[in-house]
C-alpha cells in the first residue's frame, strides 16, 4: 500500500510538471507570435494586437508585451490609449 501512495504522488508530480512545460510553451509560442505581428506591422497599437489575438484574455496580452518589453525585444511608444509598440533596433 505504501508503493501505491509513492506511485500516485510521483504520478501526480509527473503530470503537474507536464502541464507546467506545456504552458511556457504556449506562453513561449504565442510572445513569438506577437513579436512577428509587431515586426511585420511596426507601430501597432494594443488594440490591434488584440485584435489579433481576439482568444486571448487581454490581461494575458498585456503580460505578454510586458515581458516583450523586459526581455528588449519590444519597444513602448507613448501613454494611455496612445501606445503604439515596436521592435528594438538590433546594432550589428
Amino acid at each position: 500500500m505504501n508503493n501505491d501512495k509513492k506511485l500516485a504522488k510521483q504520478e501526480r508530480s509527473f503530470r503537474e510538471e507536464m502541464l507546467l512545460r506545456s504552458a511556457v510553451s504556449s506562453a513561449a509560442i504565442r510572445r513569438r507570435k506577437i513579436y512577428d505581428l509587431i515586426k511585420k506591422h511596426p507601430f501597432s497599437s494594443f488594440i490591434f494586437i488584440s485584435r489579433r489575438f481576439s482568444k486571448i484574455n487581454i490581461k494575458t496580452l498585456h503580460y505578454d508585451l510586458k515581458k516583450l518589453q523586459d526581455k528588449g525585444f519590444v519597444i513602448k511608444i507613448g501613454e494611455t490609449r496612445g501606445v503604439t509598440y515596436r521592435i528594438k533596433n538590433v546594432k550589428t
